[in-house]
C-alpha cells in the first residue's frame, strides 16, 4: 500500500525542511513552524503537530490528483474546524480544529520497518 515520502512533504510545503541521514531525520522548524528558534521546553508540540498534519494531507491531495497513482491514499484529511470564538482574557478569536490520521499496521509492530498509511 503506498504512502508519502519525506521528499513529498517537502513539494508540498515548498521547501526542504525534511533532511534524512541514515536513521536521522531533520526537520527545519523555521520552514515547517516559521520558528527562528526552538528549545526542547517550549511548549510548541500541538503546533509542531497540526503543521505537520497539514503539509502531509497537502502533499496526500498532490499524490491523489496524480493519474499514474491508481491507489488513493486517505490518511491525512483535512481538519474540521468549529465555530471561532472569542477569547476574552487574550482579546483574540480563536477555532478548534480536529485533525485526524489513519494508518494500518500489524497487530505486532516489531513485525515491520514502515508501516504504509
Amino acid at each position: 500500500m503506498p504512502d508519502l515520502t519525506f521528499g513529498k512533504l517537502n513539494t508540498a510545503l515548498g521547501a526542504t525542511a525534511f533532511s534524512v541521514s541514515g536513521a536521522n531525520l531533520t526537520i527545519d522548524l523555521s520552514l515547517l513552524m516559521g520558528e527562528s528558534s526552538i528549545s526542547l521546553t517550549d511548549e510548541k508540540l500541538a503546533e509542531f503537530i497540526t503543521n505537520l498534519l497539514d503539509v502531509a494531507s497537502a502533499a496526500q491531495t498532490a499524490f491523489n490528483a496524480d493519474s499514474a497513482n491508481t491507489t488513493k491514499l486517505a490518511s491525512y484529511p483535512t481538519p474540521v474546524s468549529g465555530v471561532p470564538s472569542f477569547d476574552s482574557a487574550a482579546g483574540k478569536y480563536y477555532v478548534v480544529s480536529t485533525y485526524s490520521f489513519d494508518s494500518r499496521a500489524p497487530l505486532n509492530k516489531a513485525e515491520t520497518t514502515a508501516v504504509p498509511a
